[in-house]
């Protein structure tokens, strides 16, 4: 109880040092395995939510940076929406509805239908967290490059739709 009194709000942002870079490190036990598998932190102090993420990375003003951070906390929330919905539904599944007969026995067989309907939905959510743990990585690599300050050069091809006489035609913006 004591520790729940001093350890202060959990909306409060902690403060991280803006200079230095997010360093990553990667989880190879059984859970990592399975996907969320990095860990971050700055001076051996983790990272582990978006707001902290968020805050580390506007500073540095990139679009790409930020955008890559956002999508990956949207993917985190759609996939957390498909883990409550999937158990709700593998419930709704197992009481209401008739279940498959696989070993006869009215309870494990009830219990076996709303698993696999639990799984299901389960495993749309591990593709969009897994998705989102990308993001969140491709976002703290984006942030370290830039705060290395190394320049870059970027030579992008952009496909825009023309008028080609009487057609439709493809032509290439070349940005330096």
């Amino acid at each position: 109880m004591p520790s729940l009194l001093f350890a202060g709000s959990p909306s409060d942002p902690a403060t991280f040092p803006a200079d230095q870079p997010i360093e990553t490190k990667m989880n190879l036990g059984l859970f990592g395995l399975l996907g969320g598998g990095m860990s971050y932190s700055i001076g051996g102090k983790p990272i582990t939510r978006y707001k902290d993420f968020k805050t580390l990375i506007y500073t540095q003003d990139d679009r790409e940076a930020c955008d890559l951070i956002h999508s990956a906390q949207q993917a985190r929330y759609a996939a957390w929406m498909l883990y409550w919905s999937g158990v709700a539904v593998g419930a709704d599944v197992a009481i209401f509805f008739k279940p498959t007969p696989v070993l006869h026995i009215p309870w494990f067989d009830r219990l076996a239908t709303g698993f696999v309907a639990t799984q299901i939905f389960w495993a749309v959510g591990a593709i969009f967290d897994s998705d989102g743990e990308a993001r969140k990585y491709n976002a703290v690599q984006r942030y370290n490059h830039l705060l290395a300050g190394k320049d870059g050069v970027f030579l992008g091809f952009t496909p825009q739709v023309c008028m080609v006489g009487q057609d439709l035609g493809l032509d290439l913006d070349r940005p330096f």
